[in-house]
């Protein structure tokens, strides 16, 4: 895999994280404006009570978007040049699963192969640090094989 492929993944999870943080951001949109109370009518204890849910839950909407922006942040950041061994911003793969190092992410697909995220600071990438191609490792109590890396 060439330097433009794997611009492309890198291109696809930060489409999938942006749409992941514009969906945060409307729903904190929403729930901000279901905690507003309409001052020119009189209100009940049911009508204060939902609005300080909605208001609650608007504090733990901000919570996922603050982590999205993070999360788009570092997949910015990450060096997605091509790797001799496994390290953040590299693509790896073995038992058919093929994984972004050093970010977390929901499974996104890119020119027909399905790529998931994996942290730096997950035991599996503990396990594939610093391997090249056709290194064995063990995790999960078996053996696995690095086949792909880029």
């Amino acid at each position: 895999m060439d330097g433009d492929a794997k611009q492309r993944v890198k291109d696809a999870l930060i489409a999938q994280a942006e749409a992941g943080l514009r969906s945060s951001q409307a729903s904190v949109a929403e729930h901000d404006s279901a905690a507003m109370l309409d001052s020119d009518v009189a209100d009940s204890v049911d009508d204060l009570s939902q609005s300080g849910e909605a208001a609650d839950l608007g504090g733990l909407l901000d919570d996922v978007e603050d982590r999205q922006k993070r999360i788009l942040a570092q997949i910015k950041g990450l060096d997605f040049g091509v790797k001799t061994a496994v390290a953040p911003g590299a693509l790896v793969g073995f038992d058919g699963d093929r994984y972004v190092v050093g970010v977390v992410a929901e499974a996104f697909e890119c020119d027909g192969v399905t790529y998931e995220g994996l942290s730096s600071d997950s035991p599996l990438y503990a396990s594939l640090k610093g391997l090249g191609v056709g290194d064995t490792f063990s995790f999960g109590g078996r053996e696995h094989r690095v086949d792909f890396l880029a």
